[in-house]
């Protein structure tokens, strides 16, 4: 089973990157500072911030 994760900065909610792989290992990986959602950013037109449980 794969997973797709969207990986945010923890202080700052900036959006950093998309992981998609095994939940056990992309989850491992992702280190203290950042923290993910299954929720995609709307679009690439701008930089993405995860506040409050939602992309602005």
């Amino acid at each position: 089973m794969l997973v797709r994760l969207y990986i945010y900065n923890k202080h700052t909610g900036e959006y950093l990157y998309t992981d998609i792989g095994n939940p056990k290992y992309v989850i491992a990986d992702l280190g203290n500072d950042k923290d993910f959602t299954l929720t995609a950013p709307p679009d690439s037109s701008k930089q993405w911030r995860w506040i409050d449980g939602a992309w602005i």
